[in-house]
């Protein structure tokens, strides 16, 4: 499974939907009309369910035909953005692809991040002192300039 990820360490976002926008922005290489229809569907996923999973980290996630990898970028906010009435200091945003091994690589990353989470805690997880730090927390790669 693919663990590397981008990172936003200074989310500008004060609100839910934008911080989506924001951490997709991160991820090089989708095209204006892929990250739109993206952005519709984790709104979407969104509107399911709120997914603040522990308090101060939030964890939108989708699966989409638009993508052939599985995508993570996570994002960092000092302020906290409503999720949408608790803050989110951390956001995990992935977004895995519709292939045979995409429900499954789904819930192992989903799996993955919740003990991680468990093991390290909410309080260290947001209050991670930098991109490659809060990557290691959540078990992740950081790619290098992202």
């Amino acid at each position: 499974m693919n663990k590397s990820c981008y990172c936003v360490w200074d989310l500008q976002s004060t609100d839910r939907d934008s911080a989506l926008t924001e951490l997709l922005a991160s991820v090089p290489n989708i095209g204006a009309h892929s990250r739109e229809m993206l952005i519709k569907a984790l709104h979407i996923r969104e509107q399911a369910g709120a997914t603040l999973v522990t308090p101060g980290i939030a964890m939108p996630h989708c699966r989409s035909i638009l993508m052939d990898d599985l995508v993570i970028a996570i994002g960092r906010s000092s302020s906290g953005i409503p999720w949408p009435d608790e803050p989110a200091g951390v956001v995990v945003m992935f977004i895995s692809p519709v292939k045979p091994s995409g429900p499954q690589e789904h819930m192992d990353l989903i799996a993955h991040l919740a003990s991680h989470m468990k093991n390290n805690g909410p309080e260290r997880i947001t209050g991670a002192s930098s991109p490659e730090k809060l990557a290691e927390l959540l078990g992740l790669d950081l790619i290098q300039g992202g």
